[in-house]
């Protein structure tokens, strides 16, 4: 399998996302070696082609736009410019916390996969630690991907919420494989009950580029929402410990 390669979402600098500093944020991340950026409601201001120009001269691929379920099932909305424009593959959503919907939630969520594969993208699901909530002794997040058409809905899994939820991340994402084109390195502390920088909880750098190689992930996508100094310290930490793992896996 192809080397994935390494991308970051957005979130991770929520702060420095504004339309003021926007654009030297994104500068930075490409200098600190991130391949790609995931988008998280914000677009510095720009439309469509005015960011996709933006991303080119950074020399930065959009791996990604994580956008609400609603404008997902709208086929002209603007989430959809944005993503063609930018030549993105994945387009996700996200239902942490309304496992209760299931029933009602699963076919809209099939109907997004469909839209956007009318539209030649990728529909991905991004999971939190609460759909590891049982279902009559199933873990929501399995039911929602037996509920849906593997061809049309997709897996972004977040291995830092799996470990939350107290299921083992590498495991949990080898029974997806190749279902799971985009896996998010969340790192998290079991011992202090923490998200941590990439490194000092349970990833190991040149497992996950090996198992990312094994189960066809293209994007392994940084997120990181707490840090022990400051958001780009902590971006500097995950590029510096993964470049490394990636050349030479």
């Amino acid at each position: 399998m192809a080397a994935p390669r390494l991308g970051i979402q957005l979130y991770t600098v929520r702060e420095l996302t504004g339309a003021d500093t926007f654009k030297d944020t994104l500068r930075q991340l490409s200098e600190l070696g991130f391949e790609g950026v995931e988008f998280a409601w914000r677009y510095g201001g720009m439309g469509p082609e005015a960011l996709a120009a933006f991303l080119d001269a950074l020399g930065l691929t959009c791996c990604g736009l994580h956008v609400k379920l609603p404008e997902l099932l709208d086929p002209e909305h603007q989430v959809y410019d944005y993503a063609l424009a930018t030549g993105s593959r994945f387009i996700t959503t996200s239902l942490a916390g309304r496992q209760a919907e299931w029933p009602a939630l699963l076919p809209q969520v099939q109907e997004a996969g469909r839209i956007a594969a009318g539209k030649g993208l990728v529909f991905t699901y991004h999971n939190h630690w609460q759909e590891f909530e049982p279902i009559a002794g199933e873990y929501a997040l399995d039911r929602l991907f037996a509920g849906t058409d593997p061809e049309l809905v997709k897996a972004e899994i977040d291995l830092g919420w799996v470990c939350r939820a107290g299921v083992n991340p590498y495991t949990y994402w080898r029974k997806y494989g190749q279902r799971a084109p985009q896996i998010h390195l969340r790192d998290y502390d079991v011992a202090a009950g923490a998200v941590c920088d990439v490194g000092d909880g349970f990833i190991d750098p040149h497992a996950t580029v090996r198992q990312a190689r094994e189960c066809g992930a293209e994007w392994l996508i940084y997120e990181q929402d707490t840090y022990p100094v400051s958001p780009f310290a902590s971006c500097r930490v995950c590029a510096e410990r993964m470049r490394p793992a990636l050349a030479a896996e």
